[in-house]
C-alpha cells in the first residue's frame, strides 16, 4: 500500500531531473547514422553519450554485441535506480512498484536460463538490475542449480511464493509458461492495486498501465488464434485489469471463427487506428511482429500525451522510463541485426521510436 503518512512525494524535483535526463536520449536523427555503422562504430558512438561510463568499464572484458548489450543494460539499471533513489514518499513507492517489472523480467530470465541449461554468463547478458533485486541478489539466483532451486530461494528470501497449482502445472508439463504467466499477473495486480487514483494524474497513470495489460492480452489472443487454441479457461491465459479488453471481451473475441473476424472486431477499439496497417500486414505475411511493434508505438504515443497534460506528476517520469527502455531496446536490436548482416531497411522496420 502507499504511504499513509501524507507524504505525496517530491514530484517537482524528480520531474525536473528527469526532464534534464530526457535531453540525453538519442535523437531520431541519430538512428539513420547508427543503421549505417558497424558494431565497433556503434560502440564508439555510445562511448561518447550517456552510456560512456558503462562502455568504458566493460570495454576491457567485452566487445561487439556483448559490449553493447551489457553496456546499455547496465546504464538502464543505473539510471532507473538513481531516479528511484532521489524520489520520496508515495512517488517513490509507486515507482518502486512500477520498477518491479524488472524483478519479474530478471526472475523469468534466470528461470529460462536454468530451464535451457544456459551458462551463468549467458544469463547475465540479459539481466537488468533496475528493480529491488540488485546484481548481488540476482547472482545468487544465477548460482543455483535448477528451476526448483530458484523458486525455493525466491520463496525464502522475498516471500514470492508460486501457488501449488502453478507448480503442479509446471512439473506435469515441464513448461515454464504457467509460472511466467503467474509472475506477470502478480506484477500487474500489485502495481494496479497500489495506485489510489486520488488525482487525475494518478487515474491516467493507472489507465496507462491498464492499456499495457490490453496490449499484452491482445498479443496473447492473437497467438492463441494463430495456433487455433480454444479459450475454455481465459484466466489461464489473460491478465485481469485491462482498460478496454476485459475478460468477457477477450472471451468474445476468442470465439471468433477466424483471425480475419478478430481483426474486423478490433475496429471497435480506440487502439485500432494505430495498428490497422500492421493488422493488414499480418494478414498478408502471417507474422505477429508488426502488430506487436505497432502496439508498442501506440503505448509510447499515449504516455507522451499523458505526460504533457500533467507535467508535475508521475506521468512524465513514467514516460521517460518508457522512452529510455525503448532506446536501449532499439540499440540492442540494431546491434544484433548488424551481427546477423541484415540490411538497414530491414532493421528499421523492427525499431520503435
Amino acid at each position: 500500500m502507499l504511504s499513509v503518512l501524507g507524504n505525496r512525494g517530491n514530484y517537482a524535483y524528480v520531474c525536473a531531473r528527469v526532464k534534464a535526463k530526457k535531453t540525453f536520449l538519442i535523437s531520431k536523427d541519430d538512428y539513420p547514422k547508427l543503421l549505417l555503422m558497424d558494431l565497433n562504430e556503434i560502440g564508439r558512438f555510445l562511448g561518447e553519450t550517456q552510456y560512456k561510463v558503462e562502455m568504458t568499464e566493460l570495454a576491457t572484458r567485452y566487445e561487439g554485441v556483448n559490449l553493447i548489450e551489457l553496456g546499455t543494460s547496465k546504464n538502464l539499471a543505473r539510471v532507473f535506480t538513481d531516479i528511484l533513489g532521489y524520489s520520496k514518499g508515495e512517488l517513490q513507492e509507486m515507482l518502486e512498484r512500477y520498477l518491479m517489472r524488472w524483478d519479474i523480467w530478471n526472475i523469468k530470465t534466470v528461470l529460462r536460463g536454468k530451464y535451457c541449461g544456459a551458462t551463468a554468463e549467458d544469463i547475465r547478458e540479459d539481466i537488468v538490475a533496475a528493480g529491488r533485486f540488485d546484481e548481488e541478489d540476482i547472482n545468487v539466483l544465477i548460482s543455483l542449480d535448477g528451476v526448483e532451486d530458484v523458486l525455493r530461494e525466491l520463496k525464502k528470501g522475498e516471500g514470492l511464493t508460486i501457488p501449488d497449482t502453478i507448480l503442479a502445472d509446471y512439473q506435469e508439463s515441464k513448461n515454464l509458461a504457467p509460472i511466467e504467466d503467474y509472475l506477470d499477473k502478480l506484477y500487474y495486480g500489485r502495481i494496479l492495486a497500489c495506485i489510489r487514483c486520488r488525482s487525475t494524474a494518478e487515474r491516467m497513470f493507472k489507465q496507462f498501465l491498464r492499456k499495457e495489460v490490453d496490449a499484452t492480452n491482445l498479443m496473447t489472443l492473437m497467438k492463441l488464434k494463430k495456433h487455433r487454441i480454444t479459450l475454455d479457461h481465459p484466466e489461464n491465459y489473460f491478465i485481469d485489469g485491462g482498460d478496454e479488453l476485459d475478460m468477457r471481451t477477450l472471451m468474445e473475441l476468442g470465439r471468433a471463427e477466424s483471425m480475419d473476424q478478430v481483426v474486423s472486431d478490433l475496429a471497435n477499439y480506440s487502439f485500432y487506428p494505430d495498428i490497422k496497417d500492421a493488422l493488414e500486414e499480418m494478414k498478408q505475411t502471417g507474422s505477429l511482429t508488426p502488430v506487436s511493434l505497432a502496439m508498442q508505438r501506440h503505448l509510447l504515443q499515449s504516455s507522451e500525451k499523458f505526460s504533457h497534460l500533467y507535467p508535475l506528476s508521475v506521468l512524465p517520469i513514467m514516460d521517460y522510463m518508457l522512452r529510455k527502455k525503448k532506446e536501449v531496446d532499439n540499440i540492442r536490436i540494431i546491434a544484433r541485426c548488424k551481427e546477423s548482416a541484415l540490411e538497414p531497411d530491414q532493421i528499421k522496420k523492427l525499431l520503435v521510436m
